[in-house]
């Protein structure tokens, strides 16, 4: 058994090598937080994920995407590990290992050449442009698509070498599973199509024919995807240029990603759009020309290891080229992740073909590429590090203004918050996110006046529905009340089920002493949102005021399990219980220690002796 590793080892030593060392730079990334873009919605605040609700997993689109079997994946996770941030990034790392493990197969199948075979691994594993889809959480749907996308490859691989229809049929399944953790997995359809090019060396009729299954789904994957793409408002009209623009712009794009695999250096999660000159376009169109003429020389010259690579790497970046207009970038990193095998593949044949040993050549690019890497991986310690380094590269880039605004407020340092909001304003006034933000600090600020403009600023922009509420509790600050109630009721007219709205409406009511009306508001918010325990305690305060003092208890207790640091609530059960004749001194003492000054009244009357 010893003797067997050791030689499995010894065959694979270049590859188990950068295996070990690419568990110790993302091992880092245990110690790492979840970031604010994506990851809540994804997992950390997606109650279907916590509930292990495979129903509404399956049914339901997150984040612009239908990625059922990605979201079950977190699923899992979180039944592993719940909100331990340490256990999701694991599961990101392990599924890159693996597709490490694949790249490093297919590169010994597909060219039999071993030299490229490690290379491609290495580069694959270590290159910095892979750090945005291993160490971003909600990034898994990316890593996981790419190891049934590589499954499907082998397994056709198989299918070709041995003519066997169970082959075939394994290649379709994993084809599915893929585009059912990313759809953009679509793609794998014209890869297996041209692979069979790469084999033959020509085109041949049954192996188009055996591609329509996989053409059928990939058009039924597609339509899914800009139905849910849509459907969040991803697709992105602003950026709707003309047509010889977004031809100008793909070519610009491909040579950009070039350059970031030559130069992985300046790497950002966000790349704003370049702007509209000239100059811009007539790159693009430049790269696309010389692109075209080495496909030309290639297929001439009958170059098929060389055209393949090539197109592997075109056809998988050709959905994010953005001639559908989506998201707020030209290009990304993790955009890179299959394509990225192609660059490496590249690499690797190039290093074949001179004299160089291969472990001086290995040795070189894994220690090159893990440094890169681990300087790299720094910027995504959290969410705050990496929306300042965006900003330090992009000053006036909106998303990560206003991101790192919002992160500052969640972290109550609001002079930080406020400082980076103002810049985002002023980056983009038409942007109607940074003022409705704003207007959320100062209403956390207790500043209602400033609170009320800033959210009026963002209503000019777009009818926005969370707006209209925190205008409503602006204005429910101010005790103007009949505009609170109005705003609140505008929400409710599209959307019953905003529990903040009716929260506002229902404490109008408490204030106005419509007490039958702010107990049914509350009663709609706690079945809208049985977890906010602000929602019990103010539907025990109405209780109270009508002298129903068990419901009143009952309500509180319940606040108090939601969360036990509500001290306030220590007090109002003391009273509570004061009038049900039960012991309130445990309930008096808690709230009188966090210095509620009518905790420590009500704990000397009811608690201490009196001579």
């Amino acid at each position: 058994m010893i003797s067997r590793i050791k030689e499995i080892f010894n065959q694979h030593f270049i590859f188990t090598i950068a295996i070990a060392i690419t568990i110790v730079v993302y091992s880092r990334f245990l110690f790492f937080g979840h970031i604010s873009w994506d990851d809540p919605e994804m997992v950390f605040k997606n109650k279907a994920v916590q509930n292990f609700d495979i129903q509404a997993l399956f049914t339901n689109h997150y984040v612009g995407n239908y990625i059922p079997l990605t979201m079950l994946a977190h699923a899992i996770g979180w039944l592993l590990f719940e909100n331990n941030d340490a256990g999701h990034h694991a599961i990101n790392i392990l599924f890159h290992l693996i597709n490490g493990i694949l790249i490093y197969n297919l590169g010994k199948r597909l060219f039999k050449n071993n030299v490229l075979a490690n290379i491609g691994a290495i580069i694959f594993l270590l290159h910095p442009l892979q750090i945005e889809s291993v160490g971003w959480i909600s990034e898994l749907k990316n890593i996981l698509s790419t190891t049934f996308y590589l499954g499907g490859m082998l397994s056709y691989l198989n299918y070709f070498d041995s003519g066997k229809q169970k082959y075939y049929l394994i290649t379709l399944l994993f084809f599915i599973l893929a585009c059912l953790s990313k759809s953009s997995a679509v793609i794998f359809s014209l890869i297996i199509l041209f692979l069979d090019f790469f084999l033959n060396k020509k085109f041949e009729v049954k192996s188009i024919l055996n591609k329509i299954p996989f053409l059928i789904l990939a058009i039924i994957f597609g339509i899914i995807n800009i139905k849910a793409q849509t459907a969040d408002q991803f697709i992105n009209y602003s950026h709707a240029f003309s047509f010889l623009q977004r031809i100008g712009f793909a070519g610009f794009a491909l040579l950009k990603y070039l350059v970031l695999f030559v130069f992985p250096v300046n790497l950002s999660v966000i790349y704003p759009y370049p702007e509209i000159k000239n100059s811009t376009f007539i790159l693009g169109y430049i790269f696309l020309i010389v692109l075209f003429i080495m496909f030309f020389f290639l297929i001439k010259n009958k170059k098929t290891d060389w055209l393949y690579l090539i197109l592997f790497i075109v056809i998988n970046l050709i959905l994010v080229l953005q001639f559908v207009p989506f998201g707020e970038v030209l290009y990304a990193d993790r955009y890179m992740y299959i394509p990225l095998a192609g660059f490496a593949w590249l690499t690797g044949y190039l290093f074949s073909k001179t004299k160089i040993p291969v472990r001086l050549i290995s040795g070189c690019l894994i220690v090159l590429l893990a440094a890169l890497t681990f300087i790299r991986s720094t910027a995504w310690s959290s969410a705050i590090s990496l929306y300042e380094d965006i900003i330090k590269k992009y000053p006036k880039q909106f998303i990560a203004l206003n991101s790192a605004g919002v992160e500052y407020m969640f972290l109550n340092n609001d002079a930080k918050a406020l400082e980076y909001l103002n810049r985002a304003v002023v980056a983009a006034p038409n942007n109607y996110k940074g003022f409705y933000n704003r207007g959320l600090l100062y209403l956390k600020n207790n500043k209602p006046e400033l609170a009320i403009k800033s959210f009026n600023q963002s209503l000019q922009l777009y009818d926005y529905s969370k707006a209209y509420v925190g205008r409503a509790a602006a204005y429910y600050m101010l005790k103007d009340l009949p505009k609170a109630i109005n705003d609140a009721n505008i929400v409710l007219q599209t959307d019953p089920n905003n529990a903040k709205a009716r929260f506002v409406l229902a404490n109008s009511y408490n204030d106005l002493n419509k007490i039958d009306d702010a107990l049914r508001e509350y009663n709609k918010c706690i079945q809208i949102n049985p977890d906010d325990p602000n929602y019990y305690f103010k539907r025990a305060i109405v209780y109270g005021k009508q002298q129903d003092f068990n419901q009143c208890l009952n309500d509180l207790t319940v606040c108090i399990h939601l969360d036990p640091v509500y001290y306030e609530a220590y007090y109002w059960r003391g009273v509570a219980k004061v009038n049900l004749k039960q012991d309130p001194c445990e309930d008096f003492q808690v709230a009188a220690r966090n210095n509620l000054e009518q905790a420590v009244k009500a704990f000397n009357k009811y608690c201490v002796p009196h001579p």
